[in-house]
């Protein structure tokens, strides 16, 4: 769970970019620092899809390191 709004968004992005359907959830929706991403699993989806998707969580994570760049540009 990402907890900033903004890193919450830009994660969002980078995950719609790679082609994972996922959607962040911000206030007011949720209180301030709860934000998080919503995903959405059917039983539909296969085993290759969501290691797909696990992959590409990690490397938009690994882009977005701990968010301070994207913190300090929104300053």
């Amino acid at each position: 769970m990402p907890h900033n709004s903004l890193i919450a968004v830009a994660l969002g992005q980078k995950l719609f970019d790679r082609g994972v359907n996922v959607q962040p959830i911000i206030p007011p929706a949720v209180p301030e620092k709860s934000a998080r991403l919503r995903f959405f699993l059917t039983s539909e989806h296969t085993r290759s899809q969501i290691d797909r998707t696990v992959e590409a969580i990690v490397g938009a994570q690994q882009e977005i390191g701990d968010g301070r760049s994207i913190l300090m540009t929104a300053n």
